[in-house]
């Protein structure tokens, strides 16, 4: 939500419903710093196609190793004299090594006979070890929080262990080929509302909603950092409504003439609330996007933003440096969610 929306202090907060919370005589640091106005930022970041967690894939091909020459010998029946190997008996319809060849010294104690039966058993266990773990890694894990993902290939979760914490784990899940999740990348702290979580948000409250959204479109306030989302930077003009009225929860680009009031609180002037917009990525509760559509007086301004380090009034705040790797990663094509809810 909004610094417009926020607390005077952690400890004696005003019943708002925004995302972004200011506190006296704080101070940003580290990932939160704002660039300036449509510069790029100066970090490199990375596409993460495996988890860290995750071993490659093993191919499945199978081995073109050679038989042990002891297998070979162990086939056709022989006797051997002062070590050299002669031809087996007439009637004997196994191929024959050469008369004169020695076999090389055993690398183990025990007859011919026994090494091979010995490295062909180790062969086979070689070769279906690594298909049985590779099989089982493809198949993934359940996710952290029970709620339906849809559709999404893609999922962030945000889960805490008890509703009224206001630090949660933030982690990143890319479906699993055979079936569960896998997950991308590592997990970071995120911080969300200074009144926890809740399962029914509403505008006086500044409580992180919990449940299943849709990640469709992001907007900030420096260029756009590489995102397929659908993305919009902002101007002085740009608005997100919290009064009450047909345009309520939603994004609007007004300078003057506006059918709806600028000041704030309640409406979030986007531009200006830096760092926290600097980069956010929408969460689609109470929107236009969301099954139900718009509730009046539900809650809104609900983001994915960056973080100064202290509890929001209800969206989920990360370091800007992540949440820019977050948004290179959300793909339109992936479906994408935020799940947020308590650790099961």
């Amino acid at each position: 939500m909004t610094a417009g929306r926020v607390l005077a202090s952690l400890t004696a907060a005003a019943a708002v419903g925004g995302c972004v919370v200011a506190v006296l005589a704080m101070s940003s640091a580290g990932d939160s710093t704002p660039a300036a106005a449509g510069s790029t930022p100066n970090y490199v970041i990375t596409q993460r196609t495996l988890p860290v967690s995750v071993s490659p894939a093993v191919s499945f091909a199978a081995s073109n190793e050679s038989a042990p020459h002891a297998a070979l010998l162990s086939a056709a029946p022989r006797t051997t004299t002062a070590g050299a190997v002669t031809t087996a008996p007439a009637g004997t319809t196994h191929a024959q090594p050469p008369a004169t060849f020695t076999p090389p010294p055993p690398s183990s104690p025990g007859p011919p006979s026994t090494r091979a039966a010995t490295s062909a058993a180790a062969h086979t266990e070689a070769s279906s070890t690594p298909a049985a773990s590779t099989l089982a890694s493809l198949q993934g894990v359940a996710l952290p929080v029970k709620y339906r993902t849809y559709n999404a290939t893609r999922v962030l979760t945000v889960t805490a262990t008890s509703r009224g914490r206001t630090t949660a784990r933030l982690q990143a899940w890319h479906k699993a080929p055979g079936g569960g999740w896998l997950k991308s990348g590592t997990a970071m702290t995120a911080h969300i509302g200074s009144q926890g979580m809740t399962r029914t948000p509403s505008e006086g409250a500044s409580a992180t909603p919990m449940g299943s959204f849709t990640l469709t479109r992001a907007f900030g306030r420096n260029a756009d950092p590489g995102t397929s989302l659908p993305y919009f930077r902002t101007r002085p003009s740009d608005w997100w409504i919290s009064q009450p009225g047909p345009l309520y929860n939603t994004h609007q680009r007004c300078s003057s003439g506006c059918t709806f009031t600028q000041s704030m609180p309640p409406n979030e002037h986007l531009y200006y609330e830096t760092p926290y917009y600097n980069y956010a990525v929408v969460i689609d509760y109470n929107t236009r996007n969301a099954p139900g559509g718009v509730t009046q007086g539900a809650g809104s301004a609900f983001f994915l933003h960056v973080t100064d380090g202290y509890p929001t009034a209800g969206c989920v705040a990360v370091p800007q440096r992540r949440l820019v790797t977050l948004m290179r990663w959300l793909r339109p094509s992936t479906h994408p969610r935020i799940l947020i809810g308590l650790h099961r």
